[in-house]
């Protein structure tokens, strides 16, 4: 039997020492899923690598954190902000339900991101190239033409040019060149609709319920939705009184976009919600009678994994449109 090389000791050994450090870092699972500049700094330092060679190193303790139930394949994505910052994307997968309902580790990464204010990925490693809906997806970055992409043993990096020449995207359907992108601010000018505030009136004394709706509501707000014009936040309440936010975020081409429960369930599990059934309450904020709903694919959804969860929607308003 072949033995590996030194060298190829020496990169798992180390690969075992910065799992190692993760594992020890605050004693938080939070912060499995991003570093702090400080922290990169010291990983780099202590283990003698450069930039990219500590975010290829970390892709397989990030891909250990995914959960794919159906396919048993795990992918890590690893990301470097401008702030210094190091973020961790992994697969999602939900049982009983179609495949288009899973969540990328390229996209978990970008939630993981704009949960942090981030306004630019430099560079990303992942475990394998990404695959065409990712790359799709990353079209609507405001980065899109700098960020860089390594996988491959080799570490070879590629622009979003070279995955996806002539790709499609925000330019082909936004008449307005301003238009903020995916990373830059969102301002959805929403508020409550008569019939919302009521219901938050009805419930006034459910603080974890007050909670959830006032997060979604600003998820709504801050949603990346320039081809619909239909925001739409949600907030999740798990059993131990948890509140996970999450907006929907569209992409030119349709079908990569990512559904705001999606993209809560990002936020729980960077917190480290244990398993889907925690979910207790879900809600759902959205306008009323518009081209993009999400009500109905939500309730279907949770009717799977947390088929014991209660669903309440609450419409908003364009704040302009209060008085018609």
């Amino acid at each position: 039997m072949s033995r590996p090389s030194p060298g190829a000791v020496g990169v798992l050994d180390r690969r075992a020492s910065i799992g190692m450090d993760l594992s020890k870092s605050e004693g938080s699972n939070k912060n499995k899923f991003w570093l702090e500049p400080e922290e990169v700094l010291a990983m780099r330092t202590q283990h003698g690598l450069s930039e990219d060679e500590l975010l290829q190193m970390l892709i397989t303790p990030a891909a250990t954190l995914a959960r794919p139930p159906i396919s048993s394949f795990h992918v890590g994505a690893v990301g470097l902000g401008i702030s210094g910052r190091i973020y961790f994307g992994v697969n999602l997968e939900f049982v009983r339900l179609p495949l288009y309902n899973s969540v990328h580790a390229e996209q978990f990464l970008v939630v993981n991101a704009i949960h942090h204010q981030e306004r630019e990925i430099i560079k990303l490693a992942v475990s394998a190239a990404p695959c065409g809906h990712c790359r799709q997806f990353y079209s609507e970055l405001s980065c899109a033409n700098t960020i860089q992409f390594m996988f491959g043993k080799d570490g070879h990096t590629y622009t979003l040019a070279q995955l996806l020449p002539q790709r499609f995207g925000p330019a082909d359907l936004l008449d307005d060149p301003s238009t903020p992108l995916l990373l830059q601010p969102q301002n959805n000018d929403l508020v409550w609709s008569r019939e919302a505030e009521e219901a938050l009136q009805a419930r006034q004394g459910d603080g974890h319920f007050q909670d959830a709706a006032a997060s979604a509501l600003e998820q709504a707000t801050q949603s990346y939705a320039p081809y619909s014009r239909c925001p739409a936040g949600l907030a999740i309440v798990t059993a131990k009184g948890g509140v996970y936010s999450g907006s929907y975020y569209e992409s030119a081409a349709f079908n990569p976009s990512l559904p705001p429960l999606q993209s809560a369930m990002v936020d729980a599990v960077i917190d480290g919600m244990p398993c889907y059934t925690a979910v207790l309450e879900v809600v759902l904020v959205e306008l009323r009678g518009v081209l993009v709903e999400h009500a109905l694919t939500t309730k279907v959804f949770l009717g799977q994994i947390a088929p014991d969860a209660k669903l309440t929607i609450l419409h908003a308003q364009w704040k302009e449109r209060v008085n018609e």
